[in-house]
């Protein structure tokens, strides 16, 4: 009886040695899943803070092009602008030095320019 004792009470420390392993086991697997979950809570919080970051600087960045896009299209017409206001003004010179050689290839404007330099003597 006593070799059936020690039997049953092998078994019996046999399996409180399993469960008290098992029991083990599974608080060290809680454990590492509750280090994963911060891990990941972590790492998608500073995703989450990246994100935002960097869509602010992409709008910024988007703001600033719609800005200088709209500046250059007034410089664009500015320059137009100015453009035909010189093409406007050489055609005037041009026409205006058209007339003075005109003038002055002009019997008129030899005959007075011969009476001045005869009255200067």
């Amino acid at each position: 009886m006593t070799q059936e004792n020690t039997g049953t009470t092998d078994v019996t420390d046999e399996r409180e040695q399993l469960i008290a392993d098992l029991l083990e086991e599974a608080h060290a697997l809680r454990m590492k899943y509750e280090e994963f979950s911060y891990y990941t809570e972590t790492k998608v919080a500073e995703f989450v803070l990246a994100r935002k970051e960097l869509t602010a600087e992409r709008d910024e960045a988007v703001r600033r092009m719609t800005l200088s896009e709209q500046d250059l299209h007034v410089l664009r017409q500015r320059q137009e602008q100015l453009h035909g206001q010189l093409v406007k003004t050489t055609t005037q010179r041009d026409r205006a030095r058209e007339r003075v050689k005109a003038l002055e290839a002009s019997r008129a404007v030899r005959i007075a320019a011969r009476i001045r330099k005869l009255l200067r003597r």
